[in-house]
């Protein structure tokens, strides 16, 4: 998917004493750091390509900025510094491995491209042992380096294992792409859901000129432009910049009518903003003009602009992107609500695209618990029970994987305890919940839980077992 690019206004700026065209004007009052260059497009509906030079004017004016990513944070510097045996940038690789460690995927944490052969991967493996390995700085004092250095080296040796032999790698690259493209289309549903909102809200604010008039004063001009001073000038009828002004208008309310692929007698004719009898100042003539291109975009620009959105989708659903034609069809709809087949479409694509996302995670909660990756698998079993409110199993999976993670015990014994509600009668469930109890030191919980599983196999081995371990 290609970078989105999105523009948001800088607070501090004050547009009123900048020159701006009406169009321009209507770009900044759709700013808002969430819709992306083509949803300006959509609710001004101009191109793409026109949003982007009205965003780089703004931004060159110094009233607008391009959203970056947030670069993330080092560890605190409190971290960096301790009385050990090993140097201080030794330390820094420690910490920050540490902390990236669970984030990384295999072939990151050993440092080699996806398609490293087995001689490389033997090798990054090797190298890194020597850093991270405990033993490689034996008789130091390391501290609480130790553990995490511990840690890394079985991250590593984790790593090396799965990608080292061709039947574990095979089943690991499956995950791994699984992961990826799940993850991306998570993450476009949400942000899906953030710019469909912003979209509605764009379609029906008020411009940002029609805030905060000021009394008048002097008029300036500048040819072809609109100058929005701090005190706005006023503008007589008949005069020459009047007629501009009006000339203006009516070529841009022209030019937008002109995109619309619907017949014109389908539609309502946009009332063009009344000449003036009176001394108009000229930012309420900007105000009313931007006013204007906006009721025009929404009657001649929104339907259209809607399926084009439609279009996509299907084109995406052929393709079997079905994250892809879920964000055209929301898009669709935000800016064509009363359409029912795309409310249809919409449900029907949104319902495909949950069951397949489920199913993946299912999958990958499977191949976590087969390869002791408890706490990624807590996080997929979660997942799949939050989609399957009525399935007893991906609760109770979620559970034990917390446990086995060393996680949140209260997570894990309200995982438990939906689970029974599901199924009361599951043996599984009951011990998951009994060993939860022990875990968190509540031996009373763990004992009655016992008793109702031995109700249900009173020979079970596990029964038997944990009543030893509560000393019963």
């Amino acid at each position: 998917m290609p970078e989105e690019k999105i523009p948001r206004l800088l607070q501090e700026a004050d547009v009123r004493g900048l020159e701006l065209t009406a169009q321009e004007a209507f770009v900044h009052s759709c700013i808002d750091g969430v819709l992306n260059l083509e949803d300006i497009a959509d609710v001004t509906v101009l191109t793409p390509s026109e949003v982007l030079a009205a965003v780089e004017r703004l931004i060159g004016l110094g009233a607008a900025e391009w959203v970056t990513p947030k670069a993330s944070s080092g560890p605190p510097q409190t971290e960096l510094i301790e009385d050990v045996d090993i140097d201080e940038a030794l330390q820094q690789r420690i910490n920050e491995t540490f902390r990236r460690a669970d984030k990384l995927n295999h072939y990151e944490l050993l440092g080699v491209a996806t398609d490293a052969d087995r001689a490389e991967i033997r090798k990054a493996y090797f190298a890194l042992s020597k850093t991270f390995h405990p033993d490689a700085h034996y008789a130091k004092h390391l501290g609480s380096f130790q553990p995490k250095m511990e840690r890394i080296f079985k991250k590593i040796t984790d790593a090396y294992e799965a990608l080292g032999r061709p039947k574990k790698r095979e089943a690991y690259d499956r995950y791994l792409r699984q992961s990826l493209a799940v993850s991306a289309a998570e993450e476009q549903m949400h942000r899906m859901e953030e710019r469909a909102e912003a979209l509605s809200r764009a379609l029906t604010k008020a411009p940002v000129m029609e805030h905060g008039a000021q009394p008048s004063a002097p008029e300036s001009n500048v040819a072809g432009r609109i100058f929005v001073p701090s005190h706005p000038g006023t503008l007589t009828p008949g005069s020459p910049e009047h007629e501009r002004m009006l000339r203006k208008r009516e070529l841009l309310e022209r030019r937008l009518k002109g995109r619309s692929m619907r017949p014109s007698s389908t539609r309502q004719p946009v009332q063009a903003t009344p000449r003036p009898t009176a001394r108009v100042g000229k930012k309420e003539a900007l105000r009313d003009l931007t006013r204007s291109l906006r009721q025009t975009a929404a009657l001649t620009g929104g339907v259209d602009r809607a399926q084009r959105h439609l279009e996509t989708a299907r084109t995406a659903e052929a393709e079997g992107d079905l994250a892809a034609a879920a964000t055209a069809l929301r898009m669709a709809l935000a800016l064509d609500s009363s359409r029912t087949d795309l409310q249809e479409d919409y449900r029907r694509i949104n319902s495909r695209l949950r069951v397949q996302l489920v199913d993946i995670h299912r999958e990958q909660a499977k191949y976590e618990e087969e390869n002791a990756m408890w706490a990624a698998a807590s996080i997929s079993w979660a997942k799949v029970a939050d989609a399957s409110p009525e399935d007893p199993v991906a609760p109770r999976r979620a559970a034990k994987a917390l446990l086995a993670a060393g996680g949140d015990l209260r997570k894990a014994r309200d995982f438990a305890l939906r689970s029974l509600d599901l199924a009361p009668d599951s043996l599984d469930t009951r011990l998951v919940l009994a060993r939860i109890y022990i875990e968190a030191g509540m031996e009373n919980s763990a004992s009655k839980e016992l008793d109702e599983a031995a109700k249900l196999d009173p020979k079970h081995e596990m029964v038997k077992n944990l009543r030893k371990q509560l000393g019963g």
